[in-house]
């Protein structure tokens, strides 16, 4: 770090704090296990603080961070910056040779971002300059995780390692099944990655020796997203095999709608259903692409009955695992539609009962896009795209602040008012977080329009709500 003078020292610790504070989001979805979850519970009403232009195309997949009073974020183009969180004005932008796809990570007043022109790179978070960089043998994908005194990146390259957080020195350096394409996660002192040969390898965090490496799991890869570890479990996301509509038209034909026709067309008569899908998983184990595994040896801890949402045959969004025991995770109800319905879970970590959080609403028919709060009553013409559900062939984030699920579903339009919504788990409502002034927020933008693409969840920095959007917007929404 700058050595500064005494007086500019004082300055700097009074006014300009460049270390994490209490309300920070200093990693991708949050902290080195990316569980997505805070304490923090912006409440309602919510009101637009800033927006910001970007004007530059990002990986829409990887979402910003927040910490010591700054929001950064890269781009495609290379650039990574930093915007002031009071104000949403850009405090400063570092160039990397090339496009920079994984989400930063926060340090002890450095910002560490992975580019795909090979090198990892430490910018110092105050104004932006240059720190250490660190190269390896290919680009890089995925972005950077901060634990233990050490920065741990995965790349390309097909290998793992481990640097100095203070001066890029490298600690460890240890091979995987071939490219590493979705960020690894850290807990207890074991770094966990996605290889290229769609195995999860863990490693230890100090020597880097490998722990166990999981049998080979189903899917196309290990993409886009990251893995997800907290405790004993440790979640990860493949990408299908079939596409999403062909996989939701097999499950609707099996088991969806011999189902409606005994429930007389009552979807959210789940229990027996949920059950039945996890039967159908274990019959086409292939078909599997949300993945429960032991943190302690990489086996399979239980069949979820969570059916794939996403859209453009990509790989799933990753659920939020929270300290009461559940994972909550977004899960699809198929029907004889291209798109098929989807919706916030609570599963259960022990033995895999997936519990829905939106009860007593109703399908009408197999040709009807609207629900009902209960039989005979009609909601408005918005009701589809609530919280509670929505088309699983596009793509969604999540987040939890406190007792609140912040539910993100791509809006590759300019008015995606129902596209940001919240569920509290206290109180089982739900509701949109700014209803139609979202049109207010999300008009114009630039190479937008990336409509099913990889989509990012909400960041809860305190009272305010941040989110990069796909048409490569950032807004800030203050709650209460």
């Amino acid at each position: 770090m700058k050595k500064l003078t005494e007086p500019l020292l004082i300055f700097a610790l009074l006014f300009l704090p460049a270390t994490a504070l209490p309300d920070d989001w200093p990693q991708l979805q949050k902290n080195p296990g990316h569980t997505g979850y805070t304490t923090d519970q912006p409440n309602p009403p919510y009101r637009l603080k800033w927006r910001f232009e970007i004007n530059e195309p990002t990986h829409t997949g990887s979402p910003p961070i927040v910490a010591a009073g700054k929001v950064y974020l890269g781009t495609n183009w290379g650039n990574l910056i930093a915007i002031a969180l009071d104000s949403g004005k850009k405090a400063w932008s570092y160039k990397t040779g090339t496009a920079i796809l994984g989400t930063p990570a926060f340090y002890e007043e450095i910002v560490y971002a992975n580019s795909m022109d090979h090198r990892c790179y430490a910018v110092e978070a105050g104004d932006g300059s240059p720190f250490w960089t660190f190269e390896t043998g290919e680009g890089i994908l995925a972005g950077p995780v901060v634990a233990g005194g050490k920065v741990f990146i995965a790349g390309r390259d097909g290998f793992v390692y481990a640097l100095k957080t203070d001066n890029g020195e490298e600690v460890w350096k240890s091979p995987v099944g071939g490219p590493v394409m979705a960020t690894p996660a850290y807990d207890n002192g074991v770094l966990y990655v996605g290889g290229g040969d769609n195995r999860v390898y863990a490693f230890a965090g100090k020597t880097g020796k490998e722990i166990w490496r999981s049998e080979k799991l189903p899917g196309m890869a290990i993409r886009d997203y990251w893995l997800v570890v907290s405790g004993d479990t440790v979640i990860v996301s493949t990408q299908q095999v079939l596409s999403a509509h062909t996989t939701h038209h097999k499950i609707d034909k099996a088991l969806m709608e011999p189902f409606r026709e005994r429930h007389n067309g009552k979807m959210l008569v789940q229990n027996e259903l949920l059950e039945q899908v996890r039967e159908w998983y274990i019959a086409h184990p292939y078909q599997k692409t949300f993945h429960v595994l032991n943190a302690g040896d990489g086996s399979e801890k239980f069949v979820a009955p969570i059916v794939h949402v996403h859209g453009g045959g990509c790989t799933g969004p990753l659920p939020v695992l929270a300290p009461d025991g559940y994972a909550y995770a977004m899960y699809s109800l198929g029907r004889l539609c291209a798109s098929g319905w989807a919706f916030v879970g609570r599963l259960d970590l022990t033995g895999g009962k997936l519990e829905p959080l939106i009860k007593n609403r109703y399908w009408i028919d197999k040709n009807e896009w609207e629900w009902q709060a209960e039989p005979g009553a009609n909601l408005d013409r918005h009701s589809a795209f609530a919280v509670g559900f929505c088309v699983s062939d596009q793509s969604w984030g999540l987040a939890r602040g406190g007792d609140k699920i912040f539910a993100v579903r791509d809006p590759g339009w300019a008015s995606g008012e129902g596209a940001y919504s919240y569920i509290d788990l206290r109180t089982g409502k739900d509701g949109w977080l700014y209803g139609a002034n979202f049109r207010e927020i999300l008009r114009g933008g630039s190479y937008g329009g990336a409509f099913h693409a990889t989509a990012s969840p909400m960041v809860i920095s305190g009272k305010y709500l941040i989110h990069k959007t796909v048409r490569n917007l950032v807004f800030c929404l203050e709650g209460k």
